[in-house]
C-alpha cells in the first residue's frame, strides 16, 4: 500500500494557536477555567482536562481564578459578564474568526443587516452572531435561502463561517447579490479550510481509499468526509486510531490521508506509523 499525507493535514495555525496557549497557561495557572471545548476533538478535550483546565458552562460557575475562550470564540456578552465579575480572560479564539465578529460588530452598529452564511447550531456561528445582539439572519442551505424575504435587508452584509465550503459560499452569496440591493460580500472562510478542501479532491481522485481523521462534532472534517466521499466511495472518517477498520483497507494499493483543523498531530502519527505496516 502506497500512503500519502495531505500537506495541510492536521492543526491550523487558529488549533494551535488555542493549543499551545492553554497549554502554556496551565503551566503558570491552577485555577484555570475553560467556557466550553477548546476544540471540536476529544483527544484534545481529555487532554485540557488532564492538566486540570476546569471546563464550565456559564462565566457565574467562575468562582476565582481565569477563564479561557476557546477557539471557536463567543459572544459579547460573557465578555461583559467576565468584566463585571473582575475574572481575567485568556482569550485564544481564533484570529479569523475575531476579525468577522469585529466586522458584524460594526456594520451592525450601523444599522445594517447581517447575514451569515453557516451552521446556527456551531459554536462559531452563536458567538458570532453574538456581536450584532443575535439579529442576524443565518442561511445554511438553499431551503434557507428559498425562505428568506430579502425586502428588508437593502444593504446587507454577509459574512461565512470560517469552515465552510467555498463553492457553496459562492453560490448563495451570488443569489443573495442577485435578490437584494447593495450587499456587501466578506469571504471569510479561512485559507487553511479552503487548501484542505482542495487538496482533498485530489487526493480523493488518485487514491483507491481516503481516511479523514477528526472529531464526530468538527465542522470541517465532516466536510471534509462530504467532499471526499462525493468523489471517492472508499473514504472512512475517523477521530483517532481506535476507529480504525483494518478490513475495509484490505485490498487498496493506496490511501491518502487528511485531517480537520483540530485534529492534533500525534493522533495522524499514530494512523500514518499503523497503516506503514501494509506499505510496500
Amino acid at each position: 500500500m502506497k500512503i500519502t499525507i495531505s500537506k495541510f493535514a492536521g492543526f491550523c495555525p487558529g488549533a494551535k494557536r488555542a493549543y499551545d496557549f492553554t497549554i502554556d497557561s496551565a503551566k503558570n495557572n491552577k485555577n484555570l477555567h475553560i467556557l466550553g471545548d477548546l476544540l471540536h476533538n476529544n483527544d484534545i478535550i481529555n487532554k485540557i482536562n488532564s492538566i486540570g483546565v476546569k471546563k464550565v458552562d456559564s462565566v457565574k460557575e467562575v468562582k476565582n481564578g481565569k477563564l479561557i475562550i476557546t477557539a471557536h470564540g463567543d459572544k459579547k456578552i460573557i465578555f461583559d459578564q467576565a468584566k463585571e465579575k473582575n475574572i481575567e480572560i485568556i482569550n485564544t479564539t481564533c484570529p479569523k474568526v475575531i476579525k468577522i465578529q469585529q466586522i458584524v460588530k460594526k456594520f451592525h452598529k450601523d444599522g445594517l443587516p447581517i447575514i451569515i452564511f453557516g451552521d446556527k447550531n456551531h459554536k462559531e456561528v452563536r458567538a458570532i452572531n453574538g456581536w450584532c445582539d443575535d439579529k442576524a439572519i443565518i442561511i445554511n442551505n438553499q431551503e434557507d435561502l428559498d425562505k428568506l424575504n430579502s425586502k428588508k435587508l437593502e444593504n446587507a452584509i454577509i459574512v461565512s463561517q470560517t469552515t465552510q465550503r467555498s463553492s457553496i459560499f459562492e453560490k448563495i452569496s451570488t443569489e443573495l447579490s442577485e435578490k437584494i440591493k447593495n450587499v456587501r460580500v466578506f469571504d471569510t472562510i479561512c485559507d487553511a479550510t479552503k487548501n484542505r478542501q482542495d487538496e482533498v479532491k485530489k487526493i480523493a481522485k488518485k487514491n483507491d481509499g481516503v481516511i479523514v481523521i477528526g472529531g464526530k462534532n468538527s465542522a470541517n472534517s465532516k466536510k471534509l468526509f462530504e467532499i471526499s466521499s462525493n468523489l471517492n466511495p472508499k473514504t472512512f472518517f475517523i477521530e483517532n486510531i481506535k476507529e480504525l477498520n483494518h478490513k475495509a483497507l484490505e485490498g487498496l494499493k493506496s490511501i491518502g490521508i487528511t485531517a480537520g483543523a483540530s485534529t492534533p498531530d500525534w493522533v495522524i502519527q499514530e494512523i500514518y506509523l499503523e497503516l506503514k505496516k501494509y506499505e510496500s
